[in-house]
């Protein structure tokens, strides 16, 4: 597996927390169904931040079982019913997802499932 970002954005990083353009190799793809935040009693948290952690975990669980992990994901795809919590959602991305060669990555403003204020999909290579 090889995930690499082109020579002119090592030497030049947009200084945002995805890669522009990313090649890939591997032999397999991974990709997670949208995911919510995973609260195991049941409960949605209201805030923007502890949602955002449980999404990207419950991401990284479901990755896990196909045998991979967030160092594997190429492209992330972030659906937001607010754009103005878009500052937030980045806070907890940059803690948890690895450093080095980020994903690629969208975001859009949704309507999602009451309660939830974000959903993300993963990709990633075996």
């Amino acid at each position: 597996m090889k995930i690499e970002l082109p020579e002119k954005f090592v030497k030049e990083p947009t200084g945002y927390p995805f890669s522009p353009v990313l090649s890939i190799e591997g032999k397999e793809i991974v990709v997670t169904s949208g995911h919510c935040c995973d609260d195991y009693d049941g409960q949605i948290p209201e805030d923007m931040g502890t949602q955002a952690r449980n999404t990207i975990l419950a991401c990284e669980r479901s990755l896990k079982e196909a045998g991979c992990d967030l160092t594997n994901v190429f492209n992330v795809e972030v659906y937001l019913t607010d754009l103005k919590q878009w500052d937030d959602f980045n806070k907890v991305y940059k803690e948890l997802m690895p450093k080095g060669t980020l994903p690629c990555r969208k975001a859009l403003e949704v309507g999602l499932l009451p309660g939830f204020l974000v959903e993300i999909v993963m990709w990633a290579v075996k």
